[in-house]
């Protein structure tokens, strides 16, 4: 599996391919909580995101959308490289 890594050198805005050195582990991943969520996201994330279709930018990008955009690609906001 590969990811994104950092700049390793070869410019200033290259991004290379780095192959994970360990295979993810195998694990299971219980059933979330609906209610639960929804209440730690009023609570925790819905100052600063929306997660509606079309939503407005607040303090940080909207999420919908988020699950296989690649990170820190939002326009309008300043990203750092790590």
């Amino acid at each position: 599996q590969a990811i994104v890594g950092p700049n390793l050198g070869f410019g200033t805005s290259t991004r290379a391919k780095v192959t994970m050195p360990i295979p993810e582990p195998q694990i299971e991943v219980p059933s979330g909580d609906v209610k639960k969520g929804a209440k730690l996201f009023k609570a925790k994330c819905a100052q600063c995101h929306t997660v509606e279709k079309g939503g407005n930018a607040k303090q940080g990008p909207p999420l919908w959308g988020v699950i296989g955009r690649t990170a820190g690609t939002y326009d309008g906001f300043g990203y750092s490289e790590a």
